[in-house]
């Protein structure tokens, strides 16, 4: 059974889609980030709808990882071979693995992004039902880890695809703010690229389609190029790996760099890492979505990267 989309009764002109990364996440798992994001909101979320992307159901495709057997070896060691590092390349590319072997089950990309295309139809209908028009709604998605990944693709293909009505032109749909905390849709795009026809469904793929990584949009019949978004933003840490960042040195090939993208880059410190193998060591429960051993400060997460950009957050929602 699909996932049933939040619906929000609308008190203003804007509306937030929270959307999280890798996990078995239900509603209530992730109170304390939105409790965060109203933080650095202010008085200003009480006349925020503020959504919460939960496609737990569709998350029961996790057993498959088991069954991608060589697949997914494949993936680590196309990964494993551009991290130039003899001490932790194994180890990381071994971690970044649960960031990327959903991307090779097709079925779970296309499970996702059918259950991310109805929540933002529920988004858009809500604001249409509270007397606000399409072209005048306020849409700000903030995603994290993987939930970048479902995002992108998303947005590429609603901008594209005329029979979900989320077009920048034809229909209006158009996000003031898509912020990206942690990353991975480069380091994504270059692995899928050297394994090539591997990936399944390929064509649907849209991290690699294209000279680069670029903002979604549509060009209308006229040949103007009308843009999904107006504001992207990339928020990663100098010790996060999914982000494209290994122990403060930044690897291009991993790092997503769009033409027109607002990069920011946090300076980050966890007092008990002071290695690069302790650092990678470290890092495997945190991607995997358990309980970090990193301590006083978790580089991959998601509440610290909100806290962090409270009042970036508060200017490009609330103006």
């Amino acid at each position: 059974m699909a996932p049933e989309p939040q619906s929000l009764t609308w008190t203003s002109d804007r509306a937030v889609l929270l959307v999280h990364g890798i996990g078995n996440a239900q509603p209530g798992d992730y109170k304390e980030l939105k409790a965060g994001v109203e933080a650095a909101l202010g008085p200003g979320a009480a006349d925020t709808a503020i959504y919460q992307l939960f496609y737990d159901q569709v998350n029961d495709w996790f057993a498959a990882k088991s069954q991608l057997g060589t697949l997914l070896t494949q993936a680590i060691s196309a990964l494993s071979g551009k991290i130039a590092d003899p001490d932790v390349g194994d180890s990381i590319a071994d971690t970044i693995g649960d960031v990327l072997w959903p991307v090779l089950v097709a079925d779970a990309r296309a499970a996702v992004r059918e259950a991310y295309l109805a929540q933002l139809k529920q988004v858009v209908a809500d604001g249409n039902a509270a007397g606000i028009r399409t072209r005048d709604q306020k849409l700000t998605i903030i995603c994290h880890s993987l939930g970048c990944f479902h995002t992108y693709e998303v947005l590429h293909h609603a901008a594209v695809t005329a029979s979900h009505r989320l077009r920048p032109a034809s229909e209006g749909v158009r996000f003031a703010n898509v912020v990206f905390m942690a990353s991975p849709v480069q380091l994504i795009r270059t692995v899928a690229e050297a394994m090539g026809s591997l990936v399944p469904n390929r064509r649907w793929l849209y991290a690699v389609q294209g000279d680069t990584l670029s903002i979604p949009g549509e060009t209308t019949v006229s040949g103007r190029r009308v843009s999904s978004v107006d504001r992207w933003v990339s928020i990663t840490g100098k010790l996060d790996p999914v982000g494209g960042w290994f122990f403060r040195n930044k690897a291009e090939w991993a790092s997503m760099n769009i033409e027109g993208q607002e990069t920011f880059i946090d300076e980050q410190n966890a007092f008990n890492v002071t290695t690069r193998k302790e650092w990678a060591a470290a890092l495997k429960p945190v991607i995997s979505g358990g309980k970090p051993k990193i301590t006083p400060t978790n580089p991959h997460s998601w509440e610290v990267y909100v806290a962090n950009h409270a009042t970036q957050l508060n200017e490009w929602v609330l103006t």
